[in-house]
């Protein structure tokens, strides 16, 4: 299970790495381990920068929001329209859901195709932390998915704890910050909200 204390030590391992070190020491696994772990350190951030968005007083916020709160965790086959909302929205397929914060279609895919297939995503209401957890196979021949991806959606925080429509700018600073899946040798250094009301491990 990928708990935010362990991504607080994944971040740790990628922002300290030498780079040249890691590519020096690809035949012991380290440039494989370090990509692997900067991969989910990204969309961890993503993740946790889509679910503020949603909590905006925006039309397109509200769209992202109904995705969420329109869930079905129990959909096992992965084939309800709630569902495939929710694999679109992650694999970049509604990113004109993000234009207004990320133009261009800058915003881009959380998860590709292939690697969303790995996963049976379940959403939860009364919790902040997320969680990666394998799903058992005993068989030989082991088909997808191969862990449940429980992503955190709680409450909206009151204007009184954080107001998220007029964000300090520190916050803004993070919610608008490009993640570039595509690109390996981007570290994030900030993957964690500046706020506590904001989720902080999504996947």
């Amino acid at each position: 299970m990928i708990t935010s204390q362990t991504i607080k030590q994944l971040n740790s391992f990628v922002a300290t790495s030498n780079s040249r070190d890691a590519l020096a020491s690809d035949s012991d696994g380290v440039k494989t381990t370090q990509s692997y772990y900067n991969r989910i350190i990204k969309q961890c951030k993503k993740l946790a920068q889509l679910v503020a968005i949603s909590w905006l007083e925006h039309e397109k916020a509200r769209e992202i929001r109904q995705i969420f709160l329109d869930f079905k965790s129990n959909d096992f086959e992965r084939r309800s329209q709630t569902y495939i909302d929710m694999v679109d929205l992650l694999t970049g397929k509604k990113g004109d859901l993000l234009e207004p914060w990320f133009p261009n279609d800058s915003f881009g895919a959380t998860f590709d195709q292939e690697e969303i297939d790995y996963y049976l995503i379940q959403v939860k209401w009364d919790t902040f932390e997320g969680s990666l957890q394998e799903i058992p196979q005993p068989s030989v021949e082991q088909e997808g998915p191969y862990f449940i991806m429980i992503l955190p959606y709680p409450p909206k925080p009151s204007a009184e704890n954080i107001d998220l429509d007029n964000p300090p700018e520190e916050l803004e600073k993070w919610l608008k910050s490009p993640v570039n899946m595509s690109d390996p040798n981007q570290v994030i250094t900030d993957p964690f909200p500046p706020v506590p009301y904001l989720p902080t491990t999504c996947t």
